[in-house]
């Protein structure tokens, strides 16, 4: 690489290549030593220093602003309108299907394989996909009950009735219905209401005074 001592020496050519490659060739051209340094005086000794107002422009600025690209999620955007669960639970019903296939195909590994490796994996896939399945189901039992509740709303005011928006605490209510009635059906419901008069005699039990020793 050219030093600027002996960059005059070097060739044009060996200058040009040198350029292309990436090194820098030096300016043989000396230029004056400019000193920037101002000498700065008060008008009196008590007076502040003053200093310039004006600075130096970038060489890079924004002449115009362009806005940034937003990408937008057409499904998330108001213009496609509310989703209709019902609607996308019918559609995507054989989605279900096919878990369901796959957590028995599972079962089915899980008892010819004899690995023990394996066997620990696979249960662990069978835990987590079978109690996603029953969330799933959890869900749509409620939204089955909010949906015929509210169809039985729109056919009351069709009748002459004055109309009636479910607020929070009713649809609370709704759920619970809604929850009581599968245990009923599934046989759980005594088990379940065992385990909960349980856990609420555990938190009575803490604020019970403590025995005088």
């Amino acid at each position: 690489m050219a030093t600027p001592s002996d960059a005059r020496d070097v060739p044009l050519e060996e200058r040009l290549r040198q350029k292309k490659n990436g090194f820098a060739v030096f300016n043989t051209e000396e230029r004056p030593v400019v000193s920037d340094t101002r000498t700065l005086r008060r008008a009196n000794k008590n007076q502040p220093l003053e200093l310039s107002s004006k600075r130096a422009v970038g060489r890079f600025r924004n002449v115009v602003e362009v806005k940034k690209r937003k990408v937008l999620d057409p499904r998330f955007e108001a213009q496609s309108g509310r989703l209709n669960e019902d609607l996308f639970n019918k559609t995507y019903a054989f989605l279900d299907d096919y878990k369901q296939r796959e957590l028995q195909e599972l079962k089915q590994q899980l008892k010819k394989t004899k690995s023990v490796t394996e066997k620990e994996e696979l249960k662990h896939e069978i835990a987590l996909r079978s109690q996603e399945m029953k969330e799933k189901q959890k869900q749509q039992m409620i939204q089955g009950a909010l949906t015929k509740r509210k169809r039985e709303e729109r056919e009351a005011v069709a009748s002459g009735k004055n109309p009636f928006y479910l607020k929070r605490k009713d649809k609370k209510k709704v759920e619970l219905q809604a929850k009581f009635q599968d245990l009923q059906e599934t046989g759980r419901l005594s088990k379940f209401m065992a385990k909960k008069r349980k856990k609420n005699a555990s938190k009575d039990h803490r604020w019970l005074p403590t025995q005088r020793k």
